[in-house]
This record gives C-alpha cells, sequence and structure tokens, in this order.
C-alpha cells in the first residue's frame, strides 16, 4: 500500500482559513492589470515535508482582481519552484539561449489549473528541484526549503496577458534524487462511436487509440509538449479526444461540425464529428492545447487488412486491429508485449504477402519509436515493456507509445 499522503487536504481544518476564491468561469469582460493575490500558507508550513513519503502538496490561493468589477473569467495558474526564492530565469529561458549566459533559478511545473487550488505532485516538485539545482546521486541533502509562488495570466493561443505572480512561500523538504532525461510526447487518445469497440472507455488499443507522434518534429524537452497528427476516414459519428490521463473534464469536445475544443475545466458542449464524412487530418498542438481538424482529397489505396509479423511471432501474419469499427479504414493498431531485456524486430505488411511491406531504420533491431515506414525497409526493433503500436497505411507512418 503506498503510504504517501495528500498534504492540505488532509491537515486543513476548514475552508475558512483560506482567502477567499471564487471559480473562473467563461466570460468576455475587459481585462484590467491586477496588482496583488495571496498564496495561502499550508497547515504544513512549519513541518518538514518528507517527499518520499508525500502524494501531493496541497496550495490554495486567492483570485486576481482581472475586472473592474471582479466578475469571473478564465485565468491560468502555473506553479513556480525556485531553490533560492529568486524568480528571474526560468528553466526554459536558460535552455532557450544559445549562447548559455543565462543561469536558471526557478522552474515551472508542467501542469498548470484554471483553478484557485492545485495539488502539487512530490515527483514534480522533486523534479522542478533538480531542474534548478542540477544535484548529483549523492549531492542531494537531508532538509532543504524550497520556495514556491503562483503565477496568473489570461491565456490567449500561446501568448501569456497580464501576469501576475504571487508572493512566495517557503517549505522545508526531505528532498530526494530526480533523474532528469527528456520528456515524452505528451499524448492523446481518439475515442468514439466508431472507434476500436466503440465503448468511449480508456483501453489503448482496444477503446482509445494514440495520436501519432511525429519523427521530424522536435518536441519540448522539459514538458514533452508538441504536435500529434492523425489521418483517417472519418464518418459522421461523434468522436473526443482524450488525455492520457483520460480526465474527460480536460479533452477536446465539439462545437459545431470539422471543429474541437478544449474543454479546460469546463462545460461539456458534445461530440466531435466531422461533415461530410470523408478523410481528415486531426492536428493537436500540446503546447496550445488547440486542434485543427483538416479534410483531404485523397483516395487512397484499401489494402483490406493489415498485419504484424515479425519474431515474436516467427514471421508470420498477425492481424492488427482496424482504429474504424466499421467502414473504410486506414490506421492499424496492435499491443504488444515484449519480455525484460529483450529487443523484439517486427514489419508492417499487407495479408499473406511480403510483396508489400514497410520497415524502418539504418539496420534490422534498431529500436524507433516513431518513423515513416519505406517499403522493403529494416526490421524495425521494440524494446521490453507493453506497447500500443500504431501503423497507417496511407503515409506509412507508424507510432509506438506504453501502453500505460
Amino acid at each position: 500500500m503506498d503510504k504517501r499522503l495528500l498534504l492540505g487536504a488532509l491537515l486543513i481544518g476548514t475552508a475558512g482559513l483560506f482567502t477567499a476564491c471564487s471559480d473562473d468561469n467563461d466570460s468576455n469582460p475587459t481585462l484590467i492589470q491586477p496588482t496583488e493575490f495571496i498564496l495561502n500558507k499550508p497547515a504544513y508550513i512549519n513541518e518538514t515535508v518528507d517527499l518520499t513519503q508525500t502524494d501531493k502538496l496541497h496550495l490554495s490561493w486567492s483570485q486576481p482582481q482581472y475586472t473592474s468589477d471582479n466578475a469571473p473569467v478564465n485565468i491560468t495558474y502555473e506553479i513556480q519552484v525556485s531553490p533560492t526564492n529568486s524568480f528571474n530565469v526560468s528553466v526554459a529561458e536558460a535552455e532557450a539561449d544559445e549562447e548559455g549566459l543565462l543561469q536558471a533559478d526557478y522552474a515551472i511545473v508542467d501542469r498548470t489549473t484554471q483553478f484557485c487550488t492545485y495539488d502539487l505532485v512530490a515527483d514534480d516538485l522533486a523534479k522542478a528541484i533538480e531542474q534548478v539545482t542540477r544535484w548529483g546521486a549523492d549531492e542531494v541533502p537531508h532538509e532543504f526549503t524550497v520556495h514556491l509562488r503562483v503565477n496568473a495570466y489570461f491565456l490567449e493561443g500561446t501568448k501569456k496577458l497580464n501576469e501576475i505572480a504571487s508572493a512566495s512561500i517557503g517549505i522545508s523538504v526531505n528532498p530526494y534524487y530526480y533523474e532528469l532525461k527528456d520528456a515524452a510526447p505528451i499524448m492523446w487518445y481518439l475515442v468514439g462511436n466508431n472507434i476500436g469497440d466503440g465503448a468511449w472507455s480508456d483501453k489503448p488499443g482496444e477503446s482509445s487509440f494514440p495520436l501519432f507522434i511525429q519523427s521530424d518534429y522536435v518536441y519540448d524537452k522539459a514538458t514533452g509538449a508538441g504536435e500529434i497528427t492523425y489521418l483517417n476516414y472519418f464518418t459522421t459519428d461523434g468522436w473526443k479526444l482524450q488525455p492520457a490521463d483520460f480526465n474527460w473534464d480536460y479533452g477536446f469536445m465539439g462545437d459545431g461540425a470539422n471543429t474541437a475544443v478544449y474543454r479546460n475545466g469546463g462545460g461539456d458542449n458534445g461530440n466531435i464529428w466531422v461533415d461530410p464524412e470523408g478523410y481528415y487530418l486531426v492536428k493537436i498542438n500540446t503546447g496550445s492545447n488547440e486542434c485543427f481538424i483538416e479534410r483531404q482529397d485523397i483516395t487512397p489505396y484499401d489494402y483490406g487488412q493489415i498485419c504484424l509479423s515479425g519474431s515474436f511471432n516467427g514471421w508470420a501474419d498477425t492481424d492488427m486491429i482496424p482504429v474504424n469499427k466499421s467502414g473504410e479504414n486506414h490506421v492499424w493498431s496492435y499491443t504488444l508485449t515484449v519480455a525484460e531485456g529483450a529487443v523484439e524486430q517486427v514489419k508492417f505488411k499487407i495479408a499473406t504477402s511480403w510483396d508489400t511491406n514497410w520497415g524502418y531504420g539504418s539496420e534490422d533491431g534498431e529500436v524507433n519509436t516513431c518513423g515513416k515506414g519505406v517499403g522493403g525497409g529494416k526490421n524495425i526493433g521494440i524494446a521490453e515493456g507493453t506497447w500500443v503500436i500504431m501503423f497507417n497505411d496511407i503515409t506509412g507512418e507508424f507510432s509506438i507509445v506504453p501502453k500505460n
């Protein structure tokens, strides 16, 4: 059993201890520049928090006044973390400095919110501390004071408008080493009436299917943000796009034909649909949470069935699952488990013949998680783990995503 605790939510006695905060709702008022807002001191402020035994740290704050009459507006809040209580250069700004002159003194936690409360995951806090301190595994102190503040802004596209930061608070923690590595691309999943088994459930490779990682796209190393795509035939049936944690409140919903909007915790406008049915390219910018649906004037060849063949099945034909439950389909899926320490080799092919097959890479068995397969290409290596393998027979693109 996980003994780690949700600090704050368990320790705080009543909501009356906090500065009042109203939820942000949709509105179109004239923005003004706020002058201040307050990050409340949590109940654990005078304790030392052992991050190895803590699941989440609960935070809350007042709502900045963004309109003259304090009308509710959709304000975005991000958590900023500094080991030195200095918030001059973010990790992202330092990494973008091509001359290498800037030194980061604070990090921004990846996940934002539009509410005045936030449960800061202990791993996210440890990661943010490590991004700034760059401690070695044997350099992490037993006890350390880290400083937190909240930055509020009105998000217009990718622009942060009317920013205002709260005063910081210091929290004593027992930190731990967090191994930094490039973030995996942020993934979104397609669900709907004509998708997989049509159950609309969180079962990758059965009811939900990941969009395609782009091999020629440079994803944000810190957050994994970037562009993912999906090209296939769409009927007029309803569908939606869900984040990896399958929180329906933060998925993409419909807003008229051929349109998808980010829900962001608000009300549900219903399903996405296309009109007329046909081939469409879906693109999601996972940094700005924007989705574009573009009709395609194409008539691709219908292979009928695509198979996965490889060392896991003696190079026989194993049918891949069509993503579309009925009708035309050109995107296929298969879930493969590779044993610990092993590498399986696979290729995509038509049924009963090797005349048409797709491979990828510079040599057989080279591990790749995405790419654009070529006819007769090299065997694709898949490392240990359980993977949802996606293949598009129009473009030859494949994407291999961890099942979890």
